[in-house]
C-alpha cells in the first residue's frame, strides 16, 4: 500500500480508535475489520496491528475511549440522588450514541485503571446513600445490570408506544379473559419519562435499602 500523503496525520492509538468507533457506530462491531480500518486510515493493516494485535484489543480500546466521556458522580455536586441521576443519564446518552458501549461495560476482562475509577466513584456514591458496606458491591452490580438491561430493551424498542398499544389491543379482544390490561392507558410517547420512572424506582429502593438493617 502506498505511503499516506505527507499532510495526513500520523497514525496514533487515538486516531485508530476514533476511526474504528465511527465505523462501529455506522455498521456495527461485527463489520469492523483491520483491513477495512486500515483502508479508511490510509495505512497498511500491519501498521494497525503494531498498536492493536487483535480485534478484541481494538474493541476494548474503543470501549475505553467511550468510557472517558462518562460523567462520574464525583465530577458533579449535589445530593447522592441527583448525582445518581446524572450518572445514569450520562450512561444512557453514551449507550444511545454508541450501542457498542453496552457490550464492553462489565465484560469478561481484567479491569483497567479507567474502569476501576468509574466503578470506585459509583460505589462511593452508593456508600453515600447510606447503604451498609456489605450491600454496596452486590447492590451496585444489580443496579448496573439493570441499567444495561434496560438500555438494551430501550434500544430494541420495548418502551415505544406501538409496543404498548399492541399488547393492550390484543388483550382488549379477549376482555373476558384479561381483567386489567385492556383498560390500561398507553403511556405518552417519549422514552425519557419511562427512564425517569425507572430512576425514581431505583432511588426509592436505595433509600429503603439504606434504612433496612444489613442481613447477616
Amino acid at each position: 500500500m502506498p505511503r499516506p500523503p505527507a499532510d495526513q496525520p500520523l497514525l496514533t492509538p487515538d486516531r485508530i480508535t476514533t476511526a474504528a468507533l465511527r465505523m462501529i457506530d455506522q455498521d456495527g462491531a461485527d463489520a469492523l475489520s483491520t483491513r477495512k480500518l486500515a483502508a479508511v486510515l490510509g495505512v497498511s493493516s500491519k501498521a494497525v496491528y503494531h498498536y492493536y494485535a487483535t480485534k478484541d484489543e481494538l474493541l476494548h480500546a474503543v470501549y475505553l475511549s467511550i468510557l472517558d466521556d462518562l460523567d462520574l458522580p464525583e465530577d458533579s455536586g449535589g445530593t447522592w440522588e441527583e448525582q445518581l441521576r446524572r450518572f445514569a443519564q450520562s450512561f444512557r446518552r453514551l449507550a444511545r450514541r454508541h450501542p457498542s458501549f453496552l457490550t464492553g461495560f462489565l465484560g469478561p476482562h481484567a479491569p483497567t485503571a479507567r474502569e476501576l475509577d468509574a466503578l470506585d466513584a459509583f460505589y462511593t456514591l452508593l456508600r453515600r446513600s447510606g447503604l451498609p458496606d456489605a450491600l454496596v458491591l452486590p447492590t451496585g452490580q444489580l443496579l448496573l445490570t439493570f441499567l444495561i438491561g434496560y438500555l438494551r430493551a430501550e434500544l430494541g424498542g420495548t418502551f415505544q408506544g406501538d409496543t404498548y398499544r399492541a399488547r393492550v389491543a390484543a388483550a382488549a379482544r379477549q376482555r373476558a379473559r384479561y381483567r386489567t390490561l385492556p383498560d390500561l392507558p398507553v403511556p405518552a410517547e417519549g422514552d425519557d419519562a419511562t427512564f425517569d420512572l425507572a430512576l425514581d424506582l431505583l432511588i426509592a429502593s436505595l433509600r429503603g435499602g439504606a434504612a433496612a438493617p444489613a442481613r447477616s
